[in-house]
């Protein structure tokens, strides 16, 4: 009895962890149509069938999100025709998104060229795979893409093929942190496709404690995402922000009190709502009553009196 009360707990708690991820998750396709992405060529690449989005006509407009992203883990589905040859941009302007991002490739076993540089799962001519998937055509497959800031890795079928620290990939120096996420039309021959479903996001700039963590970056490339996130989720952010203010890292307590100010002109700003105002100054009140840094509470005191004084 002992036993089975013991396994139904650890039940428990693997579902619930699993739903919180879940949970984190969001959509990026409706299965109805291309809500949310944009198509700029001129020749449409992709329509919506039976619920999936299908990249058939030959050589036509890639499709990407019009939300920018920056570190986040991207799932999705796919499947390949017998020659189907695709690929996913990441980190890209849809304007010039070879340039400015990275594609990890989808290729069908068809070609003689296909090497572990250029496979599926590869950061196609940056950086190979390291464990091949499996690439069988006709059927499902499932892909994740993980962009940590310098980290990228690959995952196929629930198996990591590719992973990358950028900054020790020459040939990646100058690419994009942060940019929208597209699918490769069908760049095979006619009759060919590519089909996607079950698309999803978990934007991991959305989460507190993360972006927290990318105010001790030292490079300014990282953090500067981590700065626009913190603005973004607003009130919620204030109380990991506040932390950081007794910080050993410089770099971290400079970019907190920066974007704490930040924060309180927005909220106390004339066009700013007063549940907004309220928010802020519930966080900053909290976050000085768990205060025991003397320099740090004498900010957060200041930063308080900003919020209770008239427009």
């Amino acid at each position: 009895m002992k036993r089975i009360l013991a396994l139904a707990i650890i039940l428990a708690f693997s579902i619930g962890g699993f739903s919180q991820e879940h949970k984190q998750f969001i959509s990026l396709f409706n299965g109805k149509d291309l809500t949310g992405w944009t198509m700029p060529g001129e020749v449409p690449g992709f329509e919506v069938i039976d619920g999936i989005m299908v990249a058939e006509p030959s050589n036509g407009s890639d499709i990407f999100t019009k939300e920018e992203f920056a570190n986040y883990i991207f799932r999705f589905e796919y499947l390949l025709s017998e020659v189907g040859n695709s690929g996913v941009l990441i980190r890209c302007n849809h304007e010039n998104p070879w340039e400015t991002g990275v594609e990890v490739q989808l290729l069908a076993p068809w070609t003689p060229y296909r090497d572990d540089l250029h496979c599926t799962g590869s950061l196609y001519g940056h950086v190979a795979v390291t464990n091949r998937p499996d690439e069988t055509t006709g059927i499902w497959h499932q892909m994740e893409i993980r962009c940590d800031r310098n980290l990228i890795t690959v995952s196929v079928d629930g198996q990591v093929t590719t992973k990358a620290n950028i900054d020790t990939v020459g040939s990646m120096k100058n690419k994009h942190i942060t940019g929208a996420i597209g699918f490769q039309s069908n760049h095979s021959k006619k009759g060919e496709s590519a089909r996607f479903r079950n698309i999803s996001i978990r934007n991991l700039d959305l989460e507190p404690e993360y972006v927290k963590a990318g105010f001790f970056e030292e490079d300014a490339r990282y953090r500067k995402p981590a700065h626009a996130a913190a603005l973004k989720i607003g009130a919620p952010m204030i109380e990991p922000l506040a932390q950081l203010l007794s910080a050993k890292s410089p770099v971290a307590q400079s970019g907190a009190k920066q974007v704490l100010f930040d924060l309180v002109a927005e909220s106390t700003a004339p066009d700013s709502s007063g549940a907004k105002k309220d928010a802020v100054a519930k966080s900053l009140e909290k976050s000085l009553r768990n205060c025991s840094e003397a320099s740090a509470s004498q900010f957060l005191e200041w930063l308080l009196k900003m919020t209770k004084s008239e427009n």
